[in-house]
């Protein structure tokens, strides 16, 4: 009999010679069935029904909102990865405990005068009926107003619609005409960007206020005051002994002669201070915003945008949690983006997946930062282990992508565990949303130039978030972190190539475990009977086994292999070793075609 479950095309009451053959539809070529499990890491609510550092599945977004809070980033985590694959994966949880010293991220929308020509407005009301739309990471809402409504009346509409959202990416609050956002948990984690929208875009006299820049101080000596908005920066040259007021009047008029996606104005007689504003249709994340002085002696530019979140999670007792279980999860979403908490992951995903454990496991996050600052924290060379050092992370660059990071790696996480063809070339990988669970394409003022994209694969391990030809986010780049050494393990740095060596020792273990367990090792002669098996018996199972790797497309070439395919008796008579080379195929990446002019 074979090794493998044979079918039988059975013919009861036939007789009559001939040749009968029929389909088996629901076959397949006796491979185990790869791992489906997903674990998306975040912060809950506290008093709801999860128990922190505890993994949990999760059924339901309505398992998800009574577990975690349905305002909390795991409820909105699981809704991004529900959307990205309804059904396929199997989706676990991380419950964390938000850092109870930390300080909740809060950014501020003000309702003011529309500014002209970069002066300050002086209206105290609408001009005209208009409508306003606020949101945050693609969720908010949409209110009108009428003609004299006052600032506080619209910022007032906004808030009482805002409190009607059952999944509030934020909580606001109110002052008057100023709004504030307060993030649903502590720490120090992305929340998405903001985005204001007015109907008329600024005729009927509102704007939308960021925050200010303050100068102070005359400058004691040349230099330079860069402004970066998140994406990109512009330079204002500042002289030896320019007062406060000049270097204002230099920021106003720098900022309103670019494309940033920040406006700035300030009073007919200058002071100092700049007030930004949002502009129309640009999500922006406030807190991206800044200003860089370089040598100017004395004087300085103090940035009001909102207050940056604070702390970061213990992961300690989660991670022990999780080694004690036998279940492993083919990927997993996180959060954070913090070296350390970054360099535990990794410790632990790296320690859990040499043998006996054998747990293969990638982990996914995301960075919605400029390029510039993902160059600057160059994160795969910057955590303990090194990150560029294994194949088993991966980081996304999705610069100004309007989504929370976390939204965008529990997506890629769940397409991740719910493959089923597990050499899959994960290039040109598209994220998915709708109303409930937004993923908007990142504005074109924002995106990533060719040079930058090319730069992000080549030199710091960082797959691209594009906008493709369907207006949709995807991954450009399926890779991961590895910074291979060379041709000879270039395949390495392709997430797909890591995916598909795991389940090669997950199948391979489990294929000879039903062969010979229980089995005696005889070294000489042939065996007699079922219960002893030899080393050439072992390689010649590991060869049929690389012929079914083959025929699934996960091999490639199972028939070079087989010569160097080694089993032998080296340190033990009870332990064979067998050495088999694990040819995976290549992602095609470059198809380049050079057309012969005739």
């Amino acid at each position: 009999m074979s090794d493998t479950p044979f079918n039988l095309l059975r013919l009861p009451g036939v007789f009559e010679p001939g040749v009968y053959a029929s389909v088996v539809y629901d076959s397949d070529p006796g491979l185990a069935a790869p791992n489906n499990r997903c674990l998306l890491t975040g912060y809950f609510t506290a008093g709801y029904q999860a128990v922190s550092d505890v993994p949990v599945r999760v059924l339901s977004q309505a398992d998800a909102d009574v577990l975690f809070g349905p305002k909390s980033m795991l409820s909105h985590a699981y809704a991004a990865a529900k959307k990205q694959i309804p059904v396929g994966a199997e989706v676990w949880a991380l419950p964390l405990t938000a850092p109870s010293s930390g300080t909740a991220q809060v950014l501020n929308v003000e309702i003011v005068a529309e500014p002209s020509l970069g002066v300050l407005g002086a209206g105290t009301a609408a001009l005209s009926a208009d409508t306003i739309t606020l949101r945050l990471r693609g969720r908010g809402v949409t209110v009108g107003f009428k003609q004299s409504d006052d600032f506080a009346t619209i910022a007032t509409a906004i808030e009482t619609a805002w409190n009607l959202l059952s999944d509030a990416p934020a909580t606001i609050g109110r002052s008057s005409a100023a709004l504030t956002l307060t993030a649903p948990h502590k720490g120090d984690f992305d929340n998405g960007a903001v985005e204001v929208t007015f109907g008329s875009r600024g005729l009927s006299g509102v704007a939308a206020k960021m925050g200010t820049m303050s100068v102070a101080n005359a400058a004691g000596a040349s230099g330079t005051c860069v402004i970066s908005d998140g994406s990109k920066s512009v330079t204002v040259a500042v002289t030896n002994g320019d007062a406060a007021t000049a270097t204002g009047t230099g920021i106003v008029t720098k900022i309103n002669g670019t494309s940033l996606k920040i406006r700035a104005a300030q009073p007919g007689t200058p002071s100092g201070v700049v007030t930004l504003y949002y502009v129309n249709g640009r999500p922006c994340r406030p807190l991206q915003v800044s200003s860089t002085e370089t040598g100017l002696s004395g004087q300085t530019v103090t940035d009001a945008v909102g207050t940056a979140g604070v702390g970061v999670p213990t992961l300690t007792t989660a991670l022990a949690n999780i080694a004690a279980m036998d279940d492993s999860f083919k990927a997993w979403s996180l959060f954070f983006r913090s070296a350390t908490e970054l360099g535990s992951i990794a410790s632990h995903l790296v320690a859990q997946a040499v043998p006996p454990i054998s747990k293969g496991q990638v982990a996914i996050f995301a960075q919605a930062v400029s390029y510039a600052a993902m160059v600057t924290s160059n994160l795969p060379a910057s955590t303990s282990p090194r990150l560029d050092a294994y194949t088993r992370f991966v980081t996304l660059l999705a610069q100004c992508a309007p989504s929370a990071e976390w939204e965008l790696s529990a997506r890629y996480c769940a397409a991740v565990a719910a493959e089923t063809y597990v050499s899959r070339n994960w290039n040109g990988l598209e994220l998915i949303g709708d109303d409930i669970a937004p993923c908007p394409a990142t504005h074109p003022a924002d995106r990533l130039s060719l040079d930058e994209r090319n730069a992000a694969i080549g030199t710091y391990h960082t797959a691209p978030v594009v906008v493709n030809s369907a207006g949709r986010l995807a991954v450009s780049w399926g890779g991961n972190t590895y910074a291979p050494r060379g041709a000879k393990d270039g395949k390495l740095v392709k997430l797909s190539t890591t995916l598909t060596l795991d389940y090669f020792g997950y199948d391979l273990s489990r294929y000879l475990s039903s062969l010979f367990s229980g089995k005696k090792i005889k070294v000489s002669g042939q065996p007699r009977t079922s219960n002893a098996v030899t080393p050439n018996g072992v390689k010649a199972a590991v060869y049929r086994w690389c012929v079914r790797m083959d025929d699934a497309d996960l091999f490639d070439g199972a028939e070079k292999a087989r010569d160097a395919i080694m089993a032998a008796i080296v340190f033990g008579p009870e332990a064979m070793y067998v050495n088999v080379p694990w040819t995976t195929l290549a992602d095609l990446d470059i198809l380049a075609v050079s057309g012969l002019a005739g």
